[in-house]
């Protein structure tokens, strides 16, 4: 496994954005986890919301005086194809595995957990890629973690099965939603804690109107007419051929309407060149869409300009860049699925649609109507102030690692949407 250096942050930082309160929560609730030792491990290092959300929240924990760093397993294109459908199996798609291609992913995680040379007070392990490393690093800490960031609420039986073996044992397993935890999940605690944004990296600072127009001009945009837009990797999850006919449908009440497809591939997933190829094609003939990679960084401009946000997703863990969007003001359509549901809500934020005709009324609705579509983007920004920035985050964190060590832990000063308390497991 390979450790990833990280730059210094401070909390500080983002006292103007979140307040006093929850500063000094996380001060106090610091004071009893001085010392102790975390790891996070993932399984890529760039390129999927996990990679952001570690890149800003492990440095808080070590300004915090917590000994925190963030590995990534090695890993082979055999293992991450069989991951990528492992991914998809365990939010419902049917996919079935055969014995070969579980030793191959056992075996990689045993690999995995033979390079941990340190030993921790906590181990968090993100998805299923790592998932079975516990299995063989024991005793390389006091507790495990297990974070999983996807939509188990509906998995393949077979697959969560054999799964749901891999991942028994731990000591509290942490989802985005309440909905998501699988059926006869086998740990000793459940907590549900949704994701959040960093307020401070530069996809997320406000942008001068100008150069974010320049930008998205010198990407094929008309920056003189309107355009809406969706951001995400191309994942069949995501919808994107959903969303292309969505514009299609648009397209005959506003003829200046342009699409834009924003994506990037991430290193544990093979199956995105397929669907890039997939998009692509049914985009071919139709005017003003315009599809670009590469700027997994620079998607501030098109958050900021978009008229409407698309997130037309079937299947959701959360949506980091729908937060980015409404955090930017910027009202988002998207599918009533998953996390989702947390971030949008009746007269926040924007609309949650069931299907490609109602997701293109909705789009309608916003475009003619200026003053509520900027009266719904407004009200998303303060949603996620409250509930979806860094600090938030860390403070749900702490306080399960805190309760997994059996050390004395300061009890939240807001609640999230829904239920987010710890659960037991049942």
């Amino acid at each position: 496994m390979k450790r990833i250096d990280l730059k210094p942050r401070s909390l500080e930082d983002y006292r103007p954005l979140v307040g006093d309160r929850l500063v000094e929560e996380l001060y106090a609730q610091s004071a009893q986890l001085q010392g102790v030792r975390v790891a996070h491990i993932n399984a890529t290092a760039a390129g999927g919301g996990v990679a952001e959300i570690l890149l800003s929240i492990v440095p808080l924990y070590q300004a915090l005086g917590i000994d925190a760093s963030w590995w990534v397993m090695d890993g082979s294109e055999p293992f991450f194809q069989i991951t990528k459908q492992m991914h998809n199996a365990l939010q419902g798609a049917e996919r079935d595995f055969s014995p070969e291609q579980w030793a191959l992913y056992q075996s990689h995680n045993e690999a995995a957990a033979a390079s941990i040379a340190d030993d921790y007070d906590v181990i968090v392990v993100h998805d299923p890629q790592p998932a079975a490393i516990m299995r063989y690093a024991r005793l390389r800490a006091r507790r495990w973690i297990w974070r999983c960031h996807i939509d188990t609420s509906r998995p393949h039986g077979p697959t969560w099965s054999a799964f749901r073996e891999t991942v028994a044992g731990y000591d509290a397993a942490i989802f985005s939603v309440a909905d998501f935890v699988a059926p006869g999940l086998d740990v000793s605690q459940v907590a549900i804690i949704p994701p959040a944004i960093d307020p401070l990296t530069p996809k997320n600072l406000p942008m001068d109107v100008d150069e974010a127009r320049a930008f998205v001009a010198s990407h094929g945009v008309d920056v003189e007419r309107p355009f809406i837009s969706q951001i995400s990797r191309f994942d069949p999850w995501k919808d994107p051929l959903g969303v292309i006919a969505c514009f299609k449908l648009l397209k005959q009440r506003h003829p200046d309407l342009q699409l834009v497809l924003l994506g990037n591939f991430a290193d544990d997933d093979p199956e995105g060149q397929v669907i890039f190829e997939q998009v692509r094609a049914a985009a071919d003939g139709v005017p003003d869409i315009s599809i670009i990679t590469g700027l997994s960084d620079m998607v501030n401009p098109f958050q900021m300009l978009s008229r409407v946000v698309l997130q037309k997703s079937i299947r959701e863990g959360f949506g980091l860049t729908v937060t980015e969007a409404l955090w930017k003001g910027t009202p988002v359509v998207a599918g009533n699925v998953g996390g989702l549901r947390l971030q949008i809500s009746e007269g926040v934020g924007g609309f949650l649609v069931d299907s490609v005709d109602e997701c293109a009324a909705r789009v309608d609705y916003l475009l003619s109507h200026d003053e509520e579509r900027q009266a719904l983007g407004a009200s998303g920004r303060e949603h996620v102030r409250t509930h979806f920035l860094m600090p938030r985050l860390l403070r749900d964190e702490l306080k399960l690692i805190g309760e997994v060590l059996g050390l004395p832990v300061e009890r939240p000063v807001s609640a999230l949407p829904g239920d987010t308390s710890a659960l037991a497991a049942g």
